[in-house]
């Protein structure tokens, strides 16, 4: 078994001069911090994951016109993710030196929630899309300040001989979170509420959630003297972890990258699939869309604890990753060619299965792999969510494109989505063989 030693010696110049000063990381958390862990993150990707997913492409359908929606939802997620692209890696190198008496990770678990509700509410009310953009580059900004300090308590407070198994129900809860908020607009858009509760209902649980968190967490605390004056060179050029020192850490990202572009090719445009493809009007689009979440829910909550559980037991990662894109790729070629609504059950099986199968190892498979991972987890944990943020950018920057092929399509003003879906599937698939050249994971 190849193991994090055998991987290229670290460079020396890598490792800051005041690392060895640092805290240990304290692994202290027991069962009810990692249940409160679970739930934080559950509850800030209700936040989170419900506009991408939904509620997000219908604020900006209500302020657009059928021919420019998708371009205004490019522009407005383009803006959001560029935005989530800095914040997330700035954030976790801030708050690896951060040396308030809350701790090194609190501080940013409530100003990230709270900013963020406040994005989310300016989504809300927003009278055009150029307000709608500002709300969620406000969001972005904010929430994924909160996900870099909530992703650096893995290695914080979790045992490595566990990390998969919490991973898992991680990205479970990760996974459960979208559903849980369009079960929400279901149920007030039935119940004719207004249409920015779709919004501030699911933000509050959002922040009841972190707030749990910050009570019972045990959060490290940094001694000022540890911390080396700061240089703003020294600082942005620590955001390039070198491919060539840390082929690992590289191959890791290009892994993720990969496989999560191909899944947001899907789930940006879930909601006009449904519209544009059977013809489907907006209450008619969320009720199917809670349908087939509830599927995927429920196999992505069998898979990822099943992958967890075996991913801790014997050890490997990489065959997870596989197996997880061979089974989201076949849900993705099922959307592709459905020629009716009851087809789409199948392929929310599938993809359900490849997301709880990929999310059971993926940030213990990071973990592994992840460059001084005692003295700067959410700073290298930032720096590899932008594999996480960039997807999001690019996605819907090039949706438009490919929903233009070919001639006028099956899914008529909409645009090709057998394209959109096929392409989402060839990307899914490179990435998990960039997953196979890991070394220091099996």
């Amino acid at each position: 078994m190849a193991t994090l030693e055998s991987r290229p010696a670290q460079d020396p110049a890598a490792t800051p001069p005041h690392a060895a000063a640092r805290p240990a990381p304290s692994k202290t958390g027991g069962t009810g911090l990692v249940l409160a862990y679970v739930a934080a993150f559950f509850a800030l990707y209700v936040a989170l994951l419900t506009p991408v997913i939904s509620t997000l492409a219908l604020r900006v359908s209500a302020l657009s016109t059928p021919e420019t929606r998708a371009a205004d939802l490019a522009l407005v997620t383009g803006v959001g993710a560029f935005f989530a692209f800095v914040a997330n890696p700035l954030a976790g190198a801030l708050s690896d030196r951060t040396t308030s008496r809350l701790g090194m990770r609190r501080p940013w678990l409530l100003w990230g929630v709270l900013l963020g509700s406040a994005g989310i509410a300016i989504i809300a009310l927003a009278p055009n899309i150029a307000v709608v953009a500002i709300g969620w580059a406000v969001a972005q900004t904010a929430f994924n300040g909160t996900q870099a300090a909530l992703q650096a308590l893995l290695p914080d407070q979790v045992e490595e001989r566990l990390r998969a198994r919490v991973s898992g129900w991680l990205g479970i809860a990760q996974n459960l979170a979208p559903l849980a908020g369009i079960g929400i607009a279901a149920w007030l858009t039935a119940a004719g509420a207004g249409s920015a509760w779709l919004f501030l209902l699911p933000t509050a649980l959002a922040i009841v959630g972190v707030l749990a968190l910050v009570a019972v967490l045990k959060d490290r605390r940094l001694d000022p003297a540890d911390v080396e004056p700061f240089h703003l060179g020294r600082f942005l050029g620590g955001f390039w972890v070198s491919p060539r020192k840390h082929p690992d850490f590289g191959w890791a990202f290009a892994g993720r990258f990969l496989l999560l572009f191909g899944f947001a090719l899907y789930n940006s445009y879930q909601v006009y699939f449904l519209q544009d493809r059977f013809g489907m009007d907006e209450p008619t689009a969320l009720g199917w869309q809670l349908r087939l979440m509830v599927l995927q829910a429920a196999v992505l909550l069998l898979a990822g604890s099943v992958g967890g559980a075996l991913s801790d037991r014997t050890g490997r990662r990489k065959v997870f990753v596989v197996i997880s894109t061979v089974l989201a790729g076949a849900g993705l070629l099922v959307f592709a060619f459905a020629g009716a609504p009851a087809h789409l059950y199948l392929g929310a099986a599938l993809f359900g299965a490849g997301l709880g199968a990929y999310f059971a190892v993926d940030l213990a498979l990071v973990t592994d792999v992840l460059p001084n991972k005692d003295t700067e987890a959410a700073k290298n944990m930032g720096v590899f969510n932008i594999a996480n943020a960039l997807p999001q950018s690019l996605a819907p920057a090039m949706a438009p494109a490919l929903l233009a092929i070919g001639p006028a399509s099956a899914d008529g003003a909409g645009g090709n989505y057998t394209a959109l879906f096929l392409v989402g599937a060839v990307v899914a698939v490179v990435g998990a063989v960039s997953t196979m050249f890991i070394r220091g994971a099996r």
